[in-house]
């Protein structure tokens, strides 16, 4: 069951939302927040280890591939090199649908990938992929 304000002695889960674009950031956490979900937010590949580093632990990271300063694959690569963030589960998030950009980023490490533009079901499909409890 994902936690949410229906289930207030669930604990809130907690996740980063990284996107170079507002837009994508703000629809993202405006269903994470409908979800019951606490959420963060970075504009870009190269601040999110640093915040992670920097803040409470996170139970998912939402991450753009395609940005102009780090892009996500090359985030999500080093965050598994870390052994602190190896099991972090790491959503691709995308407007590349293609069967092998989506196997690429499986490869590289994500959990799962979801495809811009994206609705309240399909996000709510990815979390309860990830956390079927």
């Amino acid at each position: 069951m994902i936690n949410s304000p229906a289930n207030p002695a669930s604990p809130a889960r907690r996740v980063l939302v990284v996107d170079d674009v507002l837009v994508n950031r703000k629809l993202a956490m405006a269903i994470f927040t409908k979800l019951g979900w606490q959420v963060a937010e970075v504009g870009g590949g190269s601040a999110v280890i640093g915040w992670l580093a920097a803040n409470p632990p996170v139970d998912l990271v939402l991450l753009d591939i395609s940005m102009p300063d780090l892009c996500g694959e090359e985030v999500c690569k080093q965050l598994r090199s870390d052994p602190a963030f190896a099991t972090l589960p790491i959503v691709a998030y995308t407007a590349h649908a293609m069967q092998v950009d989506i196997a690429r980023f499986l490869a590289n490490g994500f959990n799962t990938v979801l495809i811009k533009p994206i609705s309240m079901q399909a996000l709510k499909d990815v979390v309860t992929g990830l956390f079927p409890d």
